[in-house]
């Protein structure tokens, strides 16, 4: 189904100096979607941004933190975004948990121990739930053989609670492989992977946390945070020439409303409200 221009999500360009980071990048992700980026002249998927300032002075990049620092890299004064509003029915924020998989069940106990700063804690399924919902806990792990112990950490402020998930997400990929999951429950995950270890669950996050967060430099851990975004904005492969020219970012705002409506006008603009599953990712 085709879109009018004011169905669409509010596409802006915006300085890239403007925008900040909630989580941690890779950079080994992030070079290589430079040469990718380069080589297809486009932007395919504009990053997802939640408006954090007055009149639009910075926004927190929500989804995309890889593009965004790809672009950085490639020098790029302005970046095409999809901007989000707190409070808008449309964002969700949800946690991923992580399925954890490893040969040596022995290393992942050493390397979890080997942090001052964390310590496990036998527990059960219920009683760990409520720990983490509270703020008692980083995380609880279940394992495969039916034991659950609570990671235990500070929590408290929120600086030290990103330092302690950054130490716990870094020991599970030091021995571990991680897949993210949003199940609770070991025994709907468990026949799906070989080498299976166990569970580790993780609270569920408020919106302002991301934004202090990124306010105050203190990122989360790579793939913890999930946003659940509708509508969204994808394969828009907006031209990298037209963010790297040097004209004024008003000039390209009016660049990119009539390239927008020259999409529409050429049926390129279509709507699906279905939720999807994709098998070729």
């Amino acid at each position: 189904m085709a879109r009018s221009l004011t169905d669409l999500p509010d596409l802006q360009i915006v300085p890239l100096s403007s925008l900040l980071l909630h989580e941690r990048f890779d950079e080994t992700r992030a070079y290589p979607l430079v040469d990718r980026l380069q080589s297809d002249g486009v932007l395919k998927n504009p990053p997802i941004v939640l408006s954090a300032g007055e009149h639009g002075t910075r926004y927190v990049v929500l989804d995309g933190a890889n593009r965004t620092t790809a672009l950085r890299l490639m020098g790029m004064p302005h970046v095409l975004v999809q901007v989000v509003h707190a409070g808008d029915s449309s964002v969700r924020l949800e946690t991923w948990n992580h399925v954890v998989t490893c040969v040596d069940e022995a290393r992942l106990h050493e390397a979890l121990l080997r942090h001052p700063d964390l310590a496990l804690v036998p527990s059960d399924a219920e009683r760990a739930s409520f720990h983490l919902s509270t703020g008692a806990s980083l995380a609880y792990l279940a394992w495969r053989g039916g034991e659950v112990q609570e990671i235990v950490g500070e929590t408290r402020p929120l600086s030290w609670q990103m330092r302690n998930l950054n130490q716990l997400v870094d020991a599970l990929r030091q021995v571990c492989s991680l897949d993210r999951t949003t199940q609770v429950r070991v025994q709907a995950v468990q026949p799906l992977y070989e080498d299976f270890v166990g569970l580790v669950v993780y609270p569920r996050f408020e919106l302002e946390a991301v934004v202090s967060a990124a306010a105050g430099g203190w990122h989360f851990p790579a793939g913890l945070t999930r946003f659940v975004i509708s509508p969204r904005a994808l394969r828009v492969n907006y031209p990298l020439d037209r963010l790297g020219a040097s004209v004024a970012q008003e000039v390209k705002q009016e660049s990119l409303a009539d390239w927008l409506k020259q999409a529409v006008n050429r049926r390129r603009v279509r709507y699906y409200a279905e939720a999807t599953y994709l098998f070729d990712e």
